[in-house]
């Protein structure tokens, strides 16, 4: 099929602030943008997906300093880890956003002007509360106030007072606008509780306008100061910088904007994955950017709640921050997205442990949906030397339970993922596999060895239901599920056969090792 007739999927990770050590929260969100992106692909939808760093803003200059390193030469120590960490995960990507790429500071330039010429922008001076350590200010209402001192409402930072002349957007023009839309378009945001947490605590108490420049430091893209006749230098707030990376991602306003033309003003489904703890930016401040422009606006974004551990939610000074290489070296990379992906359910906060972990690789991967795969490809070569066969009439009402339920069974998971449902869609996969395991201790194929007819349709059955599990869990896990693939002789999986159920005949299946190896709790 030619790709300008498929349908198009753009799908984007927050560009990650590189100033703290990697955790398992990036794991988390890269993860579940790749999966939707494989299933997507798996659905026949031309796909893009970008994820990237924010390289500018005074938390950052402050961290190259504290290391004894110019600004830039401490973004691309820490881009490499990032790139390292999906490169270990084996999450491939289209793009890899960087502010600093040349190309995006043209454009927030030519952005920030924009706004201008349309009345958007105004300078004036800033007087609140700001917190470096999340690059957000606060008005003293919003902020938390206790032992004389200002704090952030959630993440608890200590707020600095600041006064500074400043360009502001005016947010207030917006106010009806984005508010009818809150109002209207409730499946914006999957997650209800966080739709209703920004009309509660913003919209309806009224949007203040946004500083959107900084003259405290000059780490970021610098305004022209003499295109708008400053004294000062002006450097761009880094919200409106990074939320602009989803655009230049795409070539927007350069001399290449296929991709943006393709993608974004022509595009189907454009989707955002974030946590819920900078839905505010994505959720109010980013569509009305794009408002303003005159730009469509993202169709989805899908709002994550928390990774929390015993200690609460994972913090640097609970010490309790997880580090997501040392799990996927001891636990493999397709094994960790699969946890991840098939267990938090994004509207919830998830409660990591490793025992969990453990637990569930041994009770999903372990003992069932790898216990099947090997057990079954082990009875057809213990009994028959070219493979099963598809015999229509020799079908029973037990068999036929299974063979008749697999295009139901995939169509669960495919409206579970078009919902963005990732851990429910692979739920309906594991629960394929019990129920193929069940199947077998019903039809107790091991006393079968003297009725080969009856034996051929049991095994035949397994192969059919097998070939299904595979597919869905091929968009978390595609090597192994490549390499089951291989195993079955089956080259490529996909949908459209899964009710042909004679693709297996006369097919001798052959597994020459343990893909997933029970785990011992130490």
């Amino acid at each position: 099929m030619n790709n300008t007739n498929k349908k198009t999927f753009y799908i984007t990770t927050p560009i990650y602030y590189p100033s703290g050590n990697l955790h398992i929260g990036h794991l988390l969100t890269t993860t579940l943008a790749w999966v939707y992106r494989n299933f997507k692909k798996t659905q026949g939808y031309d796909t893009f997906f970008s994820t990237g760093i924010d390289e500018h803003g005074q938390k950052i200059q402050k961290k190259a300093e504290e290391s004894n390193l110019d600004p830039q030469k401490y973004v691309d120590m820490q881009s490499k880890k990032f790139e390292d960490l999906w490169n270990r995960l084996n999450i491939d990507y289209d793009y890899y956003s960087r502010t600093t790429n040349i190309d995006h500071e043209n454009t927030i330039i030519k952005v920030f002007q924009k706004m201008y010429e349309k009345g958007y922008i105004y300078k004036d001076s800033y007087s609140g509360l700001y917190s470096v350590s999340d690059e957000e200010f606060f008005t003293k209402t919003q902020a938390v106030f206790k032992n004389n001192k200002y704090y952030h409402p959630s993440s608890n930072h200590e707020l600095q007072e600041i006064e500074e002349e400043s360009y502001f957007f005016d947010m207030k023009k917006f106010q009806p606008w984005i508010k009818e839309f809150f109002n209207k378009e409730t499946d914006f945001l999957t997650n209800k509780s966080t739709h209703k947490e920004l009309l509660n605590n913003f919209l309806n108490k009224g949007l203040e306008d946004l500083s959107i420049t900084r003259v405290s430091f000059d780490w970021g893209i610098k305004i022209p100061k003499n295109d708008y006749n400053d004294q000062k230098q002006h450097v761009i707030y880094v919200w409106l910088d990074a939320l602009f990376s989803y655009l230049t991602a795409l070539g927007y306003q350069t001399n290449d904007n296929s991709n943006y033309l393709k993608y974004w003003e022509n595009g189907n489904e454009r989707v955002h994955v974030l946590a819920k703890e900078i839905s505010r930016f994505h959720s109010i401040y980013w569509p009305i950017f794009l408002k303003s422009l005159d730009i469509n606006l993202p169709t989805k974004e899908v709002v994550h709640s928390w990774i929390i551990t015993p200690e609460g939610k994972m913090s640097k000074s609970k010490g309790n921050v997880i580090e997501p290489i040392p799990l996927i070296e001891k636990y493999g990379p397709e094994e960790i997205k699969y946890f991840f992906s098939s267990q938090v359910n994004i509207n919830n906060d998830f409660s990591f442990s490793e025992e969990l972990l453990i637990n569930v690789l041994n009770a999903d991967l372990a003992n069932n949906f790898g216990n099947l795969v090997n057990r079954t490809i082990k009875m057809i070569n213990q009994n028959f030397d070219n493979g099963t066969k598809y015999i229509h009439e020799n079908i029973q009402e037990i068999d036929n339970s299974i063979l008749l339920e697999l295009s139901n069974i995939y169509n669960e998971y495919v409206n579970y993922f078009n919902d963005f449902q990732a851990d429910k869609a692979l739920k309906v996969a594991i629960a394929l596999s019990s129920k193929l395991n069940e199947y077998i201790d019903l039809t107790k194929p091991w006393l079968l060895k003297e009725n080969l007819t009856r034996l051929n349709v049991v095994l035949n059955t397994l192969l059919n239901g097998i070939y299904v599990v595979t597919l869905m869990f091929s968009v978390v896990m595609p090597n192994k599920c490549a390499t089951i693939s291989q195993f079955l002789n089956q080259k490529n999986l996909k949908k459209e056969d899964i009710t042909n159920f004679s693709k297996f005949d006369n097919i001798n299946p052959n597994a020459n090792k343990i893909l997933f190896a029970r785990i011992d709790k130490k």
